[in-house]
């Protein structure tokens, strides 16, 4: 198809007006006959100029008709004017790339509308004023009362309180959360986030049941396990010891060597059992305590063993600190592991408490000047049974479960622990309690 140029049109219906325009000129200059005939010819070519693009427009807009009733398969073909046909073959390339995305996005969709509809847990979309969007069949077993067609609010389909809670703080607030409930005795993991852009909160409401029967299963099997443990254990313990008064001298050092193994055995037992009853006793036993009264009963506690060692211990509280109200059992336990810790990677040097109570609050740092720890490892000690030195004597290392029990007594007080160490450098636990009037009683 032979096309024209419109802007050489333009130029040449130009050109015929000015030759038009001086023939009239040289034959007769009076303005009554040049200008009628002047305008006349102008108008002729306008009219056929716009005959010539409206053609063109008319087939685009054809196109784009059939594009907006949903046909992206639609293409502008080719026109007789070459600009408006440049122009044609931009947009259908604009078509082609947007058809591809709309193909695409149609199967992620559908592979999307698999996914949400095989999920075995509850997921629902909101928007910021609470009305269900969307949910999901599970989302539909679970709370029976929710009708689709009636666009209802979520408090009008969950009747749980502390749920309902929940979601109302996601929609006000932008990052993710993730809080654990109990529905209807049951253990669900609620997973939230609300997206500004997008004006509406998504939530994922997961059925946790089999790993709370899990943890209860372990915790089941420790606490029988310690238990049918200890007797055997003890009686070893006893026998080892009264054989050695009877025992002949080559055989005393093997004798020590059982002795030593089943105390660590006794330990590990103990360790297990306590950081059992922790987690299963969340409540905390909150009394006013006088910080100076605790923390020499600390230092007549622990330092015979820190001084048996032939290591100083020291406890300096800041001036200024009076009471604080904490679990004194629960937290006495944080230093005496803490301080056996110490013991058993420190050789020269000491041991230091530094307590610093700060607007409400309750900081307390024990720090030592051992063997340090690596960088590596840092991330990993509060995790149950992780030790860092693994090849050194059994007899002297821990059971791995004490900076475990300190993290999750610290955890029951709602504070947080850290170390800070090097190799060589010693070590540092630094623990911050917050306001008890932020600790459930």
């Amino acid at each position: 198809m032979e096309r024209t140029s419109l802007t050489r049109t333009l130029i040449l219906y130009n050109l015929i007006n000015l030759v038009l325009l001086g023939i009239l000129v040289f034959y007769d200059p009076s303005p009554g006959i040049i200008l009628p005939v002047i305008i006349a010819s102008t108008a002729l070519f306008i009219l056929l100029t716009q005959r010539l693009v409206s053609r063109q427009y008319e087939k685009i807009r054809e196109t784009a008709e059939k594009v907006t009733q949903g046909d992206h398969s639609q293409r502008i073909p080719t026109l007789g004017v070459e600009e408006i046909n440049e122009l044609g073959k931009s947009i259908n390339l604009m078509l082609g790339k947007l058809d591809d995305t709309i193909g695409h996005l149609a199967i992620h969709r559908e592979e999307l509308r698999l996914i949400v509809g095989t999920i075995d847990d509850a997921l629902w979309a909101q928007t910021p004023d609470g009305r269900i969007e969307w949910a999901n069949p599970e989302f539909q077993k679970l709370f029976g009362s929710y009708k689709p067609a009636l666009h209802q609010y979520y408090w009008e389909v969950i009747r749980d309180p502390e749920l309902c809670r929940l979601i109302g703080d996601c929609n006000i607030e932008s990052e993710r959360k993730v809080n654990e409930v109990l529905l209807e005795n049951h253990h669900f993991l609620l997973n939230g986030s609300y997206n500004r852009a997008a004006g509406r909160a998504v939530f994922f409401l997961q059925n946790i049941d089999p790993i709370r029967i899990t943890e209860q299963m372990k915790k089941d099997f420790i606490v029988n396990l310690a238990h049918e443990l200890r007797t055997p254990l003890t009686a070893i313990k006893g026998f080892s010891e009264a054989m050695e008064k009877t025992a002949k001298p080559e055989n005393i050092r093997y004798l020590q060597i059982i002795q030593n193994h089943t105390n660590r055995l006794i330990r590990l037992i103990q360790d297990l059992q306590h950081l059992i009853r922790l987690e299963q006793g969340k409540d905390l036993d909150i009394q006013e305590i006088n910080l100076h009264t605790f923390f020499d009963n600390i230092q007549m506690l622990l330092a015979p063993m820190v001084e048996e060692k032939g290591l100083k211990m020291e406890i300096e509280i800041a001036s200024g600190a009076g009471r604080f109200r904490l679990d004194p059992y629960k937290f006495e336990q944080i230093f005496i592991n803490l301080v056996e810790n110490s013991l058993r990677y420190t050789d020269t040097g000491r041991i230091k408490i530094s307590v610093v109570p700060h607007e409400d609050n309750l900081y307390v740092e024990v720090s030592d000047t051992g063997i340090g720890i690596g960088e590596e490892h840092l991330p990993r000690i509060f995790e149950r049974f992780y030790v860092v030195n693994g090849g050194r004597d059994k007899s002297s290392s821990g059971t791995g479960l004490g900076l475990a029990i300190v993290k999750h007594i610290v955890n029951l007080h709602q504070g947080t622990v850290r170390a800070i160490s090097g190799p060589g450098q010693g070590t540092s636990f630094q623990i911050s309690i917050p306001s008890p009037r932020s600790i459930p009683m």
